[in-house]
């Protein structure tokens, strides 16, 4: 999804948990994510980081900026399930 309608989508729905990709072709997933932690609208909603980058550095930024989690591609799929009965019950 491009990340400008991501953001529009998140403010009008409120989703439960966000999943955002890091390279989107409108935007960068990191300017989403501070986009969506200074909204008050969706500073509160869970986002988990899907990237192939998996350098320390990098996860760490992106955990400080507020995301969640970091999952790393190629993408487990009980990984990624056991964090979304994580954080919606």
């Amino acid at each position: 999804m491009l990340g400008r309608l991501g953001l529009t989508l998140a403010r009008e729905h409120r989703p439960d948990l966000i999943a955002l990709d890091l390279h989107l072709p409108d935007i960068s997933g990191e300017t989403v994510l501070t986009q969506l932690r200074a909204d008050p609208l969706t500073q509160d909603i869970p986002v988990v980081i899907l990237s192939a980058d998996a350098t320390p550095r990098q996860i760490d930024h992106l955990l400080a900026a507020g995301a969640q989690a970091y999952l790393t591609k190629p993408l487990d799929v009980h990984t990624f399930l056991a964090l979304v009965d994580e954080h919606l019950g």
